[in-house]
């Protein structure tokens, strides 16, 4: 069972207005538009925070010379099949 908690929030104007515009044509309620905008402010927020882990985990492991060639000879085998000059 999801449990909600009421908070009362201060916009500008401006951003008042621009939100109860795009909130007017999705037929949406404030709570759920603003429920809708932050869910995806913190997912943005945890992508980049992943992909911030990745690159410095990539950057002290990254793949050894051997691993490299490895894949590189497997690319080569895997495309060669495709007629790449066919439309």
């Amino acid at each position: 069972m999801t449990t909600t908690a009421k908070i009362a929030v201060s916009l500008d104007a401006d951003l008042l207005r621009r939100v109860e515009r795009l909130r007017g044509r999705s037929g949406e309620s404030r709570s759920a538009f603003v429920g809708r905008a932050l869910r995806l402010l913190t997912r943005e927020e945890e992508l980049t925070r992943r992909a911030r882990e990745y690159v410095r985990a990539y950057r002290e492991h990254p793949e050894s010379p051997q691993e490299v060639a490895s894949i590189r000879a497997l690319a080569k085998r895997s495309l060669v099949s495709i007629p790449w000059d066919e439309e």
